[in-house]
């Protein structure tokens, strides 16, 4: 029996050829489909759907908006399964925007996956990919899974959404922030890892957020990285920014010195009425002093976050959440790793 697959395209490299050394997104047809019908033969009905045909490293709010409102609204009910192509570079962003949006909504299983290289490359992981997808809506009936294959890795790794980090810059590798992916898909056999999370507890999800749609996302939030000597006097919170969300050093600090401090843009950010947020929290029995300052002064802690995460949920706190407190500190979609 065919396996029928919904596949929205939406640009990256796996829709991606190079001409001339530079790479751009087609125009027409779905190369990646036309590579898996070449290796596997056509045991699967794709309908192809072009939602857009950008670079992942050109997207915005607006392309979330897109993508998560027409989930939202298409019927799947003549469909085993969802594939979404994505770009690389910003996989792990849309990864935990849709899942945070989406999951526990469709009656179908969504696998959003990207290649390394253009599908025609002999290096592309295009294919195996979707063969992953393919081979997991056999045995999966829910749930929203990031799906890619790791450069030198002989298996093609299944990431809880919410969790995947964005890949190094030198070895390519994207990860999972709890140390290990849900499982991975071998010689078209799924094997799951020792993961806190099961396959059945991502199917059986069913507490869904409590977020107003159609998805519309206006207000911005704020990302920032730290860095020594970093000027937090230059850094600016216009009038549409709705959160900032501060990335925090490895053992969760920030920079607390009176003046120019992350402490000084926490209290900018008070008489904006702006709340500022620490991402990420880990399990210590004690907080460093700068990071004891900050919160006893009012920046708000996230634990046990991916940056993705926090800056999705954010973003969804300020512009979609029913009840924004009660949002934040919700598990929305297994984003916290370890629960307190």
């Amino acid at each position: 029996m065919h396996k029928k697959i919904l596949m929205l395209l939406t640009g990256g490299t796996i829709g991606s050829s190079s001409k001339n050394g530079v790479i751009s997104t087609d125009t027409d047809g779905c190369t990646a489909v036309e590579k898996y019908f070449g290796h596997y033969g056509r045991d699967t009905d794709f309908t192809v759907v072009r939602l857009m045909n950008i670079l992942s490293e050109n997207l915005n709010k607006a392309h979330w908006e897109i993508i998560v409102n027409y989930l939202i609204s298409a019927s799947l009910d003549d469909f085993d399964s969802v594939i979404l192509t994505h770009g690389s570079d910003t996989l792990s962003y849309s990864s935990a925007m849709l899942a945070m949006c989406l999951g526990g909504r469709l009656n179908r299983p969504l696998f959003i996956t990207a290649a390394n290289y253009v599908p025609y490359d002999p290096k592309s992981n295009a294919v195996q990919n979707i063969r992953a997808a393919v081979v997991l809506t056999d045995i999966i009936k829910k749930g929203i899974f990031t799906v890619y294959k790791n450069p030198q890795d002989s298996a093609c790794s299944i990431f809880i959404p919410t969790r995947l980090r964005e890949a190094d810059r030198f070895a390519d590798r994207f990860s999972s922030a709890d140390g290990s992916p849900l499982g991975y898909v071998e010689n078209d056999i799924f094997k799951p890892y020792n993961s806190s999370v099961s396959l059945d507890d991502i199917q059986n999800f069913t507490d869904t957020a409590d977020i107003r749609f159609p998805l519309s996302l206006k207000k911005d939030v704020l990302m920032i990285h730290p860095y020594p000597s970093m000027r937090y006097d230059t850094i600016e919170t216009g009038d549409n920014i709705g959160a900032v969300l501060h990335i925090t050093y490895h053992s969760s600090t920030a920079c607390s010195e009176k003046s120019n401090s992350a402490l000084s843009l926490l209290e900018r950010c008070k008489e904006k009425g702006i709340k500022l947020f620490l991402a990420s929290f880990g399990e210590y029995n004690a907080l460093y002093e700068s990071s004891h300052i900050l919160v006893q002064n009012g920046a708000v802690p996230l634990a046990h976050m991916s940056d993705e995460s926090a800056y999705a949920k954010l973003l969804l706190y300020c512009n979609s959440a029913v009840s924004p407190e009660a949002f934040i500190n919700k598990q929305i979609y297994f984003e916290n790793w370890i629960q307190s």
